[in-house]
Parts: structure tokens; sequence; C-alpha cells
């Protein structure tokens, strides 16, 4: 299918938007020498010993940041062909099934205009791999399962990001089905919200830059959908949940990378959410849908709901006005398409015959939707749908993926490889006293691999065995991939490994390794590793009941006597052995450790690490690969360190979140965020910036040196904040404004480069107190460029003078 690339595979240019570009620019300055890592020393630097203007450029320096440049042949015919269409017509390319006859589950998939030729978009959720389970066919529905997002959030590697996407991409596509409803980007508000899992992490810069590179890496095969747009951070009572807030914080905080992934990524479409923001549903929204997404982000795809978020839900009992009147609202607000089924929108028709909308309307909406459908060659009831071809296989009669496990050229290795890459990538070292870790084999002849045995029970869903209720789950040897709702991935377990089977296989010759459920398992061992989590009954999505946590504790919505608290006993009873030992944590996002913290001394969270997950932990505990993720979230130590969380109704949405807050508030957590250790050891050095001042489109490089003088090669992330001195606007204490991942042998030294684009350091001033419009400011002044291994230091620091710019 070489002939049939999109057109973002020849486009490399910005789509639309208020951003600006970068250039080339001599370094020069000099900085005072310091490192970072454990036990480094900060140090500062007096900026560029010249003054040097940052000026305007003409290319953004950030990879996966092209957007989207449409070909105006592919939009004329969009247009022409839509308004050549019947009403009817229009309002079926507006909507997914009719929702008849009773039983009519297919709830992924659009009708096919025969008489036109015209294909429907065939639909999968995301984002840790292809959900082909989704219509319960009873077949094997497997692909691959990568880690969750947030792991990959931990990676901070947009590079690993991209690949991720090219390798559900290629599934998507191989299974016949032409848009992936993923990434999902919502910030992680609150630990406690039931999808954590789904999303990268707490910073909207860190969400919009791999949310970009995903959908990027996706769109080279089929249609991206970003999710789910906006505020949407609460799972318990979705559909009614209101997200209270002011202007600068919706746009800062809450769609700030929304538009990162429109006008960097190209995404095709957006996803309206369930949930009300400031008392309108999302899918009603003209300030969401219009104002924001399209005027102020410049978005050219199309708008659909999320399934069944429109109001009336799938209320057959529902008068015909209403759903008219419901209809009527959301075609002026600028949703394209509502899914899953043709209900409020089965008005169209009706409503344009009394004159509450017109055709111009429905043809607005109907050329947009042709016209991404036409970008990714999934147009047509003939030829052959997407932009390349697939390398993975569907087999039909299983309903599988296969040759996952061979080589994609596109990639480099197999999707099996990149999904072990990316649990490598994603396990945070967080706690490692007296050199627990990496097991020493020469002493660790026998080795316990000890997890609980309990149960899970979720609703309206089923685990991989077809269980719902009282599933078993065994930590040494379930594979964990995370919660049954929509994002559910199925995988092959002949291609999966299990922590046990992963240290069994690192540990090699020589090494006994077994398993158990209970300390007295671990008795005649000399290292012990403990491995502990949540389930899908602790967090999910809200129709399998699992939906919010209640608190972080482990076993905490346990109903049988039999297991509540069980995994913190078995972890105390295991330290009171006196082992070297580790505990290695699995779940979305905070859990509490405080009960055995001190007593415990190596700590891994391992998130949901998906099907090779248990490779991963054992060349990591084994010392075969090194540790380097960083949190992506603050780990506080209870629930009340955070926000105001309220699981059903209205709440109040604080500008600040995640590390904001903490440093706002003065909080200690128990983990910063971008907190992680590493067998060795890294020195920061030599920080210089580009130049000494900031005009309006500049990019900043920040150059600095980074050395490995550890024993042993190890990756490290690098991050850059920034600080507004001296601010007259709400500003948080600092913003991650910039990251990379840098390999490093054992004494080597790098130098590297991470631009700072001017852009990413406006705020939103409203007109006035509750106002929606307003501008963009970047304010004339000095910022501060601190750069270390995570947020709390210690850092190499610069300063650069910013000549500030207004944007309406």
């Amino acid at each position: 299918m070489t002939g049939n690339l999109c057109g973002d595979d020849m486009l490399a240019v910005n789509g639309p938007g208020r951003g600006g570009a970068g250039n080339e620019v001599t370094i020069l300055g000099s900085a005072g020498a310091g490192g970072s890592g454990e036990g480094g020393q900060g140090g500062s630097s007096s900026g560029a010993s010249t003054k040097i203007s940052c000026g305007s450029a003409t290319a953004d320096p950030l990879p996966y940041a092209s957007g989207y440049n449409a070909d105006p042949n592919i939009r004329q015919a969009a247009q022409q062909l839509a308004g050549n269409l019947t009403d009817t017509e229009k309002q079926q390319q507006m909507s997914g099934l009719p929702q008849s006859p009773p039983g009519n589950f297919n709830v992924f998939r659009q009708e096919d205009n025969t008489s036109r030729g015209i294909k429907g978009f065939f639909f999968r959720d995301g984002p840790r791999g292809v959900n082909l389970h989704a219509n319960f066919d009873g077949k094997h529905d497997y692909s691959t399962s990568f880690p969750v997002a947030m792991a990959r959030g931990a990676a901070f590697d947009d590079d690993l990001e991209f690949h991720i996407g090219q390798a559900i991409g290629d599934e998507t596509l191989a299974s016949g089905n032409t848009m992936m409803l993923a990434p999902t980007i919502n910030i992680l508000r609150h630990p406690a919200w039931g999808r954590a899992q789904e999303t990268y992490g707490e910073d909207p810069f860190l969400l919009g830059r791999l949310g970009s590179a995903f959908v990027v890496g996706l769109q080279k095969y089929i249609a991206a959908c970003p999710k789910h747009y906006a505020a949407n951070n609460i799972e318990n009572g979705r559909s009614g949940a209101n997200a209270m807030m002011d202007e600068q914080t919706l746009r800062e905080i809450y769609a700030r990378h929304f538009e990162m992934v429109v006008e960097e990524g190209g995404a095709s479409a957006i996803m309206a959410a369930y949930n009300l923001v400031n008392g309108v549903k999302s899918t009603q929204s003209k300030h969401l849908l219009t104002d924001l997404l399209r005027d102020d982000f410049g978005f050219q795809g199309f708008v659909l709901s999320d399934w069944w978020a429109m109001p009336n839900g799938a209320n057959l009992s529902t008068m015909s006005s209403v759903l008219q009147a419901t209809a009527v609202e959301a075609v002026h607000a600028g949703l394209d398409m509502e899914l899953p089924w043709r209900y409020n929108y089965s008005t169209l028709t009706s409503a344009i015959a009394d004159h509450a909308i017109t055709s111009a309307d429905l043809t607005t909406s109907t050329a947009r939707i042709l016209e991404q459908k036409m970008r990714f060659h999934v147009d047509s009831t003939s030829g052959t749908p997407g932009c390349r071809m697939p390398f993975s296989f569907y087999d039909t009669n299983t309903a599988e993926i296969t040759k996952n496990d061979e080589p994609d050229p596109a990639i480099g290795m197999s999707h099996l490889d990149l999904a072990e890459l990316a649990a490598r990538e994603s396990m945070v070292l967080i706690k490692n006293e007296n050199n627990t870790l990496p097991i020493n084999r020469a002493t660790a002849k026998k080795i316990a691999v000890i997890g609980a045995n309990i149960t899970f029970t979720i609703q309206s869903s089923q685990d991989q065995n077809g269980c719902s209720s009282n599933c078993p789950l065994d930590f040494t040897t379930n594979v964990r991939t995370g919660d049954l709702g929509s994002s559910r991935v199925f995988h092959d377990p002949a291609k999966a490994v299990s922590p046990f089977d992963g240290i069994t296989e690192a540990a090699g010759s020589g090494v006994t390794v077994t398993r158990g459920n209970t300390a007295a398992d671990a008795a005649g061992a000399d290292f012990v590793v403990v491995v502990a989590g949540l389930t899908a009954e602790d967090e999910g999505e809200e129709y399998t009941q699992a939906a919010d946590r209640t608190s972080f504790a482990l076993d905490a919505k346990q109903t049988n006597p039999t297991y509540m608290g069980f995994q913190n006993k078995v972890i105390q009873m295991v330290a009171a052995l006196g082992k070297p030992m580790v505990v290695v944590l699995e779940g979305a996002s905070v859990i509490d450790v405080q009960p055995w913290i001190g007593s415990v001394p190596a700590l891994v969270m391992a998130w949901y690490p998906g099907m090779v997950g248990g490779s991963a932990l054992g060349r990591l505990l084994l010392g075969q690969a090194n540790f380097s993720a960083k949190l992506p979230i603050t780990w506080g130590k209870q629930p009340s360190d955070y926000d105001t969380w309220v699981p059903v109704g209205s709440t109040t949405f604080n500008y600040y979140t995640g590390y904001h807050w903490f440093d706002l508030k003065g909080t200690a957590p128990q983990f910063p965020f971008g907190f992680g250790l590493s067998y060795t050891k890294f020195d920061y050095k030599k920080l210089q910036l580009g130049c000494s001042t900031m005009a309006k489109d500049a990019v900043l490089p920040v150059v600095v040196n980074v050395a490995n003088s550890g024993t042993v090669a190890g990756d490290e992330v690098v991050m850059v904040f920034v600080k507004f001195l001296g601010t007259t606007a709400r500003r948080p204490a600092k913003e991650l404004k910039g990251f990379a991942r840098v390999h490093l042998e054992a004494g080597e030294e790098k130098q590297i480069t991470i631009p700072v684009r001017l852009k990413d350091l406006d705020y939103f001033q409203a007109d006035s107190a509750g106002a929606t419009t307003g501008k963009w400011i970047v304010e004339t002044g000095n910022i501060e460029i601190d750069v270390g291994g995570g947020s709390t230091g210690p850092f190499l620091t610069g300063t650069v003078a910013v000549t500030g710019y207004t944007t309406p």
C-alpha cells in the first residue's frame, strides 16, 4: 500500500493555532558546576556572557509537532460530496448505527452508505492496545497488551510513545478498524480517579507531548481520537459530574494538552466527554467545542461524543421533541457525530423541517467527517483502507492479532519487544536501601516470589477467562494489564510473561526460584520478591462498578473478610523475616506504603506493565537492565494531601494540581513528581543557555552536560522547569517545559539540548472576573531555567530575559 500514504506522511508544517516555532541558535554563555542524581549538588548560571536574542523562527524544534495541514484537494472533495448528500444521508454520517432492533449491541461502527459507496467508521478503544473484546464475540480477541499509559508517562520518552502509537495503529488497521479512540489525556487531578491508568500523569506539558507523539505514530496508519474533552477527572457519576472552574484554569490546566495534540499532533477527531463543565454538558458546550477547540486551538477535524454521553443517554421513552432540542443544541455547539447510536441525532432531518437548524449545518459537520475519512483512505467501501499495509495479521477465526512477535520493519522490533522495552523504561525504583537491588546471584541462590492469592468482582464485563465474580488473582503468576473497562486488552497467554516467569528466566541456572502466597513460603529463601497491588475491583471504569478508589490502601474495596488488609499483612510478615527483599507494586497511581515502608529496604512501582511486564521486571531486579523511570505523578501520603475530591455532583477544580498544588501548600509528598532511582549516578554540568533574551516565537536551547559517574550503563531523564520571576499573574511556582532521555555508558558524558519554546510560557487572562473571553499573555521579565533530574532538584540554574507579547 505504498501509494496510499496519508497527507501526514508528506507534509511537515505547523497546523493552525497560536504557536510559534524554533531555529538553531548559537550556544553561548557559562554555567556553574554542579551535579544531580543521588547526592549531587546544585549550581547556578549567570546566563550568556554576551546578550544574544532568540528571535522568531520557522520550524518547531520538537519532534511530533508538525500538526495537520489539510490537503486542499481532499477538503474540496469532502465539501463537494457533503453538499451532494441528502439530509438523511448527512444524518447517517453524523451518527452511529440506528438503535434498533433490540439486542443490537454493536456500538463500534457506523453504517455504510451503499448507494454512494461511503464506508462507515469502525471504532476501537485504547490506549494500551486494541480492545478487540468489546463486542463479546466469544473468540480469543487477542492483541498486544502494552503497559498502561500511566506507566509510559513514567518513561518520559516521546520516541517510545511514537512507536507504541505505530504498533497500535498497525494492529487496529490489521483488525479491520479505522479509528482508535485514544490517547486518553485527562489530567490526573487526584490519584483516586478510577481511570488513572489511562492517562500519562498530572502535568499538562507531559500529556501534550506524549499524546502528540502517540497520535503522530498512530496516524501513520489510521485516525486517532484523543479523549475525553474536557475536565473528565472523576469517574463516579460521570454523566452528571459538574467540573466548576475559572477560565484560566480551564484553558491552562484542563485544555492545554488537548490544544497540543490538535496543533502539534494533528489529531483527526476529539471526543467530547460525559461530564459538565461549569454547568454545561461537554457535548452541548459551544464554548468548549467551538470557542476553544476550533477558534483558539485551530482544530480542523471533527468532534464525536463519548458513548451515550449526550443528554438523554439511551432512554427510548424520551419524547421526540426533547431529542430534537438536544440535537439542535449539540449541532450549534459544534458536535459533529453522536455515538454509539443514532438517537438524539435521529431527529436532525425533522429539525431542519422545523427550521431549528439548516441543511447547511449538517453539510458543515458531514464535510468535516468525510475529510477525515478521505485523509486516512477509509471513505470507500471498495479498495484497501488505511495509510499503509499493516505488518501484523488478524486471524478472523480466533479474532486475534498474529505476527506481533516478529520484527515490524516500521518500528525495528516486534510489538512484543516494544512492549517489553516500554515496561522496562516505565518501572520506577523508589527505594533501594543499602543497594539491596540488583539481586546478587552470587549470594541469592534461592529467590522466593511471594504474592497474595485473592479474588475480585466486577460488573458488566469479564476478565480474560470469562470471569466476573470472585475471580482468582495470584499476584505471582497473573499477568497484570489493567482494569476491565473499555480500555481492556486481552493477550495471547502463550506469549505473556508473569512476574514469577520473568524472574525465573532472568535468574537463570544456578538459582532456584520458588513462588508462594504467604510469608511461610519464603522461609528458606535468600532473597524475597513480594508482588502486591490493586485489582480491577479497586479501580477502573464506572460501568464495571470499580470506578474511583475509596482510599489509597491495598485491598480497600475488599468485601471478603478473609482478604481485608491481607496484602499489607503479607508484606509485614515477610519483612519480619529480616531477609533482603523488595516490594513490587502494581497499580495505576498512589498506593499507601506507610504501614511497611520503614521495614522494607527496596520498593519498585511497576504499574500495570502489560503482557510481557514480567520479563522487564526480571531483567531489572537481576541487574540485566537499569531502572530509569521517573514518577509522572506526585505521590502523596493520604487523599487529603490533594485538592478537594467530591465523588458525585459539582466539584470546584483548583488552578493548582499535582506538584503545583504541593508547591503551593508546602506539603512534603511521600515521593515527588519526577522521582526515580537508578543503579548508577548521574552528574549535571556546564549549563548553557542559547540566548539571554527571547522575543516572540523564540525557542531557547537549554544545553547541559550529563555524566554517568557510576559503574553501570543507564538512562537519565533530564527535566527543564521554568519559574516566572516577578510575575504579576497567578502562576505555579515552577512548570515543566522540557524533558529528554539520554543513555550513558559507565563513565560517559554527553551534551544534550532541550528546546524551550516561548509559546509554552504564556498564561490566559480573562477580560474580567468570570469572563470566558480574554487573551494569552507572555509576560515581559526574567524567567529562571532549572535543569535537573526531578521536580525537587538539585538544579543547575540560569536566567533569561523575555520580551512579552499578547495573543487575542
